[in-house]
């Protein structure tokens, strides 16, 4: 209790903070909560965006949706995420309450194949999928976009703070499908599919780094082998891994492509994502193999990392040296830049691109570079030091500024609303796609990644000025 008292009174005195701000974020962080739990949520789930009367804009990849339907991806999992990190930080029963309500709705919408689709749907009458306990419709689980994945973790960390059959038995399911869907044979030994089961045609069965498939589903096996002492999800991080080094491209383009043949060659998904080596993805796969670098200690996946690196380094467009500029495709042999028209001709040229997807861009390269130099020169990975109450005081005084701006721009039912001009895709009779933007109508709205942003950021502010969690984290 007295080294508690003490850090108050470093963080009061030493930081120069009002008295009352922590008490001002923790009154900010319950209003945020109980707004999107309370008004927001249907049947338990979240979408991507709402204007503020919640009817007149409410979507996720997709037009505007009815109150019975809620997203997965990018949606409902990470907002129960939010509300577990309040609790932690809390110790409110109602965050939890609301974390639970999320993965129900979750639970509610796992199909028979033990993963998830983009979206749930409770209405009957609209229902176009087969979740474990209906009779109807169809059974693909996705991989696509962090979609089961990041279910997957939610319901596994929720698992740890409640007692509930529902979602215990919805984490075994999920479990058994990671193992399923892996590929057990051959050149694809260890990797993941788009979608399983996999479909006899077309990309979604094939090997898939695009969008960061595979580096998902490795992070949430190692989840489950961490929290539930799982062996086989282990050995299927392992696997995978492999999998990774085993189809990295050999010196000058050592690198990936977006998805793999049987003869590990690159090969063809959408129209517009051609067999090629990718500035994206590899990015993503450089990240992944440091991250596990960091984790086991195993050399190899540093020197994968060093030969991207070197490609990086040789291969940037545009930009400067510190801010660089990629391609999304590098044409296999030659390295050259491959794009397309907006009416889908693969070319050369970047001067007709369409406008809904990413053909050039920094992509994060700078940043794991950077990381990639800084783990080369430190030498072998060390555990990570523990927290001291220093440390704790130096975060709090870091996110103080940014908590005074959040509980700045919040309003009184504790949302962070953006004023916003109507936005719609348009397609001319050449089949080209533009973006128009009314700015003469403008929409207030809600979304729900700032809002787990704004939550995670108060969240971690309070967790530092206590020193630690309210909540400790349930051992494995």
């Amino acid at each position: 209790m007295r080294s508690r008292c003490a850090l108050w009174i470093v963080l009061a005195a030493g930081l120069g903070l009002a008295a009352e701000l922590p008490e001002r974020a923790r009154a900010g962080l319950d209003r945020a909560c109980a707004h999107w739990a309370g008004t927001v949520a249907s049947h338990g789930g979240y979408v991507w965006e709402y204007s503020t009367d919640l009817t007149t804009r409410r979507r996720g990849e997709s037009n505007d949706l009815p109150a019975s339907t809620v997203w997965v991806q990018d949606g409902t999992p990470m907002v129960g995420e939010a509300f577990l990190a309040a609790y932690r930080a809390t110790g409110d029963q109602a965050h939890l309450a609301a974390a639970l309500a999320a993965g129900r709705c979750l639970a509610y919408g796992q199909l028979e194949s033990g993963g998830w689709d983009y979206s749930i749907e409770f209405d009957p009458e609209r229902n176009r999928h087969h979740y474990h306990h209906l009779d109807k419709g169809r059974n693909t689980t996705t991989f696509d976009d962090d979609n089961t994945q990041s279910a997957t973790r939610f319901l596994m960390r929720l698992d740890q703070y409640v007692d509930d059959p529902e979602i215990t038995a919805a984490v075994e399911r999920a479990i058994a499908c990671f193992l399923k869907a892996q590929f057990r044979d051959g050149n694809w030994d260890g990797a993941w599919p788009q979608r399983f089961p996999p479909p006899e045609k077309g990309y979604a069965g094939l090997p898939t780094f695009n969008d960061n498939t595979m580096s998902d589903c490795v992070k949430t096996m190692l989840l489950a082998a961490e929290l539930y002492g799982r062996q086989d999800c282990r050995d299927a991080v392992s696997r995978c891994l492999d999998f990774y080094l085993r189809s990295q491209f050999p010196p000058p383009q050592a690198t990936w492509a977006q998805q793999y043949d049987r003869d590990l060659k690159p090969a063809w998904a959408r129209k517009f994502e051609p067999p090629a080596v990718t500035g994206n993805e590899s990015v993503g796969n450089c990240r992944l193999l440091m991250d596990m670098y960091e984790r086991f200690g195993d050399p190899r996946y540093l020197d994968a990392v060093g030969k991207a690196v070197d490609w990086f380094r040789r291969s940037r467009i545009g930009g400067s040296e510190e801010n660089g500029v990629w391609a999304r495709f590098y044409e296999v042999g030659t390295n050259r830049p491959l794009y397309f028209t907006k009416t889908y001709e693969l070319v050369y040229t970047a001067d007709d691109l369409p406008v809904h997807y990413s053909f050039q861009g920094n992509y994060g390269v700078n940043r794991m570079i950077a990381r990639y130099e800084k783990l080369r020169a430190a030498g072998p990975p060390q555990p990570p030091a523990p927290r001291t109450p220093e440390s704790y005081a130096a975060e709090a005084a870091a996110l103080a500024p940014k908590i005074e701006e959040l509980l700045a721009a919040q309003d009184e039912l504790g949302r962070w609303v953006k004023l916003v001009p109507r936005q719609e895709q348009v397609r001319d009779q050449d089949g080209r796609v533009r973006i128009e933007n009314d700015e003469q109508n403008k929409l207030p709205m809600i979304y729900s990644r700032a809002f787990v942003n704004h939550v995670n950021t108060l969240a971690a502010y309070l967790v530092a000025v206590q020193g630690g969690p309210a909540i400790k984290d349930p051992k494995p």
